[in-house]
């Protein structure tokens, strides 16, 4: 099989920066979670994930056209362009996919530490629902170019998943939908497909991470207190 394609953290976890890598010494790693949508692969590296192709491209995304039989514990090895365990191989494309991110006004940096204190970490989900609400900030964040993004990602004490999304939404890279919904955002439409399309992903992660999205456009605007944090609460 052939993975359509591959986000940039999936390629920084696999020492495979750009392009299909030359030969060089293989890079070994083993299946660290296994979920009906996904699995999730631990490297020296880093984290990446494999997922179907009806998932949305990510960051730490290599999707492939079904989920390869992953098994919990196995040994996974990537070399010369594939990326293969026991029973299965997967080819990885050239092409790799990165959000694109509108322009956007820059978000304070105390309002942001703020609000990884009150909602990192907390709240159900496979990434916990404040880590998805903090993800969506940063994304905000970093398309507005504020400074400071990684140590604000890496000092929440999370679960490795929710920290590995986490540090690449700090980097300006989220899922596709939300990057979506941001450009949204920026064009003024507060509801709109892409808005609707990260609403409807996952089981809350999606609605989430909208959240997180809005209450970071608000709140770079010098109009908005930064009460607004109330409003991103987990569980409310």
């Amino acid at each position: 099989m052939t993975a359509p394609d591959i986000g940039l953290g999936a390629r920084a976890a696999l020492g495979a920066p750009g392009g299909r890598p030359s030969l060089g010494p293989p890079v070994f790693g083993r299946v660290v979670a296994v979920y009906r949508a996904a699995a999730y692969l631990r490297f020296p590296a880093g984290l990446c994930a494999l997922t179907a192709a009806n998932a949305p491209p990510g960051p730490l995304h290599v999707r492939s056209r079904v989920l390869p039989p992953c098994r919990l514990g196995e040994r996974v090895r990537f070399a010369d362009g594939v990326l293969a365990g026991q029973r299965w191989a997967l080819s990885l494309p050239e092409r790799t996919w990165v959000g694109a991110l509108p322009a956007a006004p820059a978000l304070d940096v105390g309002w942001l530490v703020a609000l990884a204190t009150r909602v990192g970490g907390r709240g159900p989900g496979l990434t916990p629902a404040g880590d998805d609400v903090l993800a969506g900030a940063l994304l905000v964040a970093a398309a507005g170019g504020t400074s400071g993004l990684a140590d604000i990602a890496a000092a929440v004490r999370t679960t490795e998943i929710a920290s590995a999304f986490l540090r690449w939404a700090a980097l300006g890279q989220c899922v596709a939908p939300a990057h979506r919904a941001l450009t949204e955002l920026a064009g003024g439409l507060r509801v709109g497909p892409g808005a609707a399309g990260l609403a409807g992903l996952g089981a809350s992660s999606g609605r989430a991470l909208l959240r997180g999205l809005r209450i970071g456009w608000a709140a770079a605007s010098p109009s908005t207190a930064l009460s607004t944090i109330v409003n991103a609460h987990p569980s409310s």
